[in-house]
């Protein structure tokens, strides 16, 4: 059994000391969580409470995933770090692959990727990203990253993406762990086909 640290809504700058704390103490991982932006008003309704309501307040800070681990790989030097959950396709997937690597590269390969296809329509309208067929499209993007993660030549002919021959450095010197988030049907079987399941908060009454 291994023990995760989250960092969920906690403030930006206690991450560091977390991060060194957990691996003082015997912590495997710390996770951390992924919004963009908080749009003032959001219709489209939570799934994980019972009444659709969020569980943090508009003052709550989302650093991006990939600079906040970064930061605490830069201070630690054994704990590792995993997103719970990175909603991958509100991203363009070349700029996902390059943010992972590089954060992999530079933590001596101690990350892993957590994944889910997000919930809040209007998050994905201000990141210009289609909402519609989001699961499909993380699906294929899941397999366009493994390609990239490559460090070689490589070129993709799919439903959403489809490019020619090119390489993407650096690479990860290990396979990055990826991991399906969620509690849906799609998204537990999305998990089955990848390394893992993340769990959420929630109760089993």
């Amino acid at each position: 059994m291994q023990f995760v640290v989250t960092t969920a809504f906690s403030p930006v700058s206690h991450l560091c000391a977390m991060a060194r704390a957990a691996e003082a103490h015997g912590w495997d991982a710390v996770a951390i969580s992924d919004h963009v932006a908080h749009p003032e008003r959001i219709e489209s309704p939570y799934p994980y409470t019972r009444d659709g309501t969020l569980r943090w307040t508009e003052d709550t800070a989302w650093p991006d995933p990939w600079v906040a681990i970064g930061a605490m790989a830069a201070v630690t030097s054994r704990v590792r770090f995993l997103t719970n959950v990175y909603v991958l396709a509100l991203r363009n997937p070349f700029l996902a692959a390059r943010a992972v690597a590089t954060a992999a590269a530079l933590s001596g390969d101690r990350v892993a990727l957590g994944v889910g296809v997000g919930w809040c329509r209007e998050e994905f309208d201000l990141a210009g990203q289609p909402f519609a067929h989001r699961g499909a499209r993380t699906d294929e993007m899941i397999e366009v990253l493994r390609k990239l993660w490559s460090g070689a030549f490589v070129e993709h002919h799919g439903r959403f993406y489809d490019f020619p021959r090119v390489r993407v450095l650096p690479a990860p010197g290990a396979p990055v762990p990826i991991y399906g988030g969620g509690l849906s049907e799609p998204a537990l079987r999305r998990a089955a086909r990848l390394d893992g399941w993340l769990s959420d908060i929630h109760t089993t009454a």
